[in-house]
């Protein structure tokens, strides 16, 4: 009788896993992105919220992680043309806190995928009912695509639950950001679901752009030597004309 209760309990707990994603949801996720430090360094500030009228242990939780950005040919970025690789995971780590103040450090850890990585983290503390908790993870991350005066990275958040206000933050004295997709800094991801926000950045003080400033440049490039191309063709011609007329 002992042994049934205690797999019971056992598969409550593991259970626990699988359904919190309807009775628990992240009220606000702020992640902060230190562009300027190499690797770079990624904050992640999380409430989680107990949506129910009992205590609620969180189990585990994971994000999945993953790192889009364009093919190059040598050095020129393919338009269109995307690569797709896990992000390696350095110096991960995490706490919790019930009060906002004390933190208890959690068990962290990363699995890695074909294409994708997942950050884990466990918390075996139950969540009073309708109360929140809250979680800090930072790591460091390659997620910075080097170019000659661009710059772009992809920040992936997704959740096996709800992420109600995700807000992102980039911090950097030495670039200025020319374009981002989607727009805005406040999203709403449901859950099992991958939010990929594309950024750029550039060494030139440029303004906002419409799209990534690397095609723009490299589309300019291609524009002029073409019709430079095109002059140097009319002009030899026009010497042959002259020519054939003496």
């Amino acid at each position: 009788m002992v042994s049934r209760k205690l797999l019971l309990i056992i598969f409550f707990i593991a259970s626990l896993t699988q359904i919190h994603g309807d009775v628990m949801k992240i009220s606000n996720f702020t992640v902060i992105i230190d562009v300027d430090r190499d690797p770079q360094h990624i904050i992640y500030n999380i409430t989680l919220q107990n949506m129910v009228d009992y205590p609620l242990v969180p189990g585990i939780v994971e994000f999945r992680l993953q790192k889009q950005g364009p093919k190059k040919l040598w050095i020129i970025p393919l338009p269109f043309e995307k690569e797709v690789k896990p992000l390696e995971v350095k110096n991960l780590k995490g706490y919790y806190s019930f009060d906002g103040v004390n933190k208890i450090p959690m068990k962290t850890y990363v699995e890695y995928y074909n294409n994708y990585s997942i950050i884990k983290y466990e918390i075996w503390e139950p969540i009073e009912r309708r109360s929140n908790i809250t979680i800090f993870l930072e790591y460091d991350t390659h997620i910075l695509e080097d170019g000659i005066l661009f710059k772009t990275l992809s920040i992936p958040v997704g959740s096996n639950m709800d992420i109600e206000h995700l807000n992102i933050k980039f911090i950097t004295n030495r670039y200025s950001k020319t374009y981002q997709y989607p727009s805005g800094d406040t999203f709403k991801v449901p859950k099992d679901t991958l939010l990929m926000i594309n950024a750029e950045f550039s060494i030139l003080p440029l303004p906002k752009l419409p799209t990534y400033g690397y095609l723009l440049f490299w589309l300019s490039l291609f524009l002029l030597v073409f019709l430079l191309l095109v002059y140097e063709i009319v002009r030899s011609y026009g010497r042959e004309d002259r020519d054939s007329h003496r």
